[in-house]
């Protein structure tokens, strides 16, 4: 049991609320990015005691089908996501198995730890799926809560050159803020900006995370070598 200290607000729980994301059962109270405070453990939690500070995964899995001994819990056969298939973090209390609570350092501020179980999760398993390395050039497409982690992942990993592609303004310019080339999709193909800026050679790690990467058209040719790989999520 978790007493919760912040929540995110995912795009998705936007798409629940809305109605364009499908939920099963009603009534449900939503939120996946949580964390607080140990509350109360099971008898069978070793590794956390009342009081802890924790950050939650969100999803629930069960540890023992062919993808989860395979550290692919998320294709589990029984798989719950917290916020959608059982109740989330917009409350006073969570209750999680053990195994989806994970220690939560005192420098890091619960606000960012909640996220962190989230955007930050996923940007860094493109990047890791993309077998990223430091010193190599990356473009991210989209610049929304994933492609604002994937930046700051990539800075810490001591990347190359990023480009940020985007065709909000404001968008454009935090990217600029924090060290990245902006690319701005509006005014030219954004591909062929990335080649022109580069002198053809394009980058060696593609990422099409949030909304633009809908917008490409089937089978278009990313900027970068043939081992460039590309992540997409909306």
């Amino acid at each position: 049991m978790i007493r919760v200290a912040a929540a995110g607000i995912c795009h998705s729980d936007a798409h629940y609320r809305a109605g364009i994301s499908k939920i099963d059962r009603l009534p449900l109270t939503l939120g996946h990015e949580v964390a607080g405070r140990v509350e109360e453990v099971g008898s069978d939690v070793t590794h956390l005691s009342a009081g802890d500070r924790v950050c939650v995964h969100y999803l629930v899995h069960c540890g023992s089908c062919e993808f989860c001994v395979r550290g692919l819990e998320q294709f589990c056969r029984s798989g719950q996501m917290i916020g959608k298939h059982r109740d989330g973090g917009y409350a006073e209390f969570i209750k999680v198995p053990g195994a989806n609570a994970f220690p939560l350092p005192d420098e890091i501020p619960f606000e960012v730890g909640a996220i962190m179980m989230c955007s930050s999760a996923t940007a860094l398993h493109a990047l890791n799926k993309a077998r990223f390395k430091a010193g190599e050039s990356i473009a991210i497409f989209g610049f929304g809560g994933l492609g604002f982690s994937a930046l700051q992942l990539a800075r810490a990993f001591d990347c190359g050159d990023v480009y940020v592609v985007e065709i909000n303004p404001a968008k454009l310019a935090s990217a600029a803020s924090m060290g990245a080339i902006a690319i701005d999709a509006r005014s030219a193909d954004p591909v062929e900006q990335i080649k022109e800026a580069t002198a053809g050679r394009g980058v060696d790690v593609a990422l099409g995370i949030d909304r633009l990467c809908k917008n490409d058209a089937p089978g278009r040719t990313l900027p970068g070598p043939s081992r460039t790989r590309r992540s997409c999520r909306d």
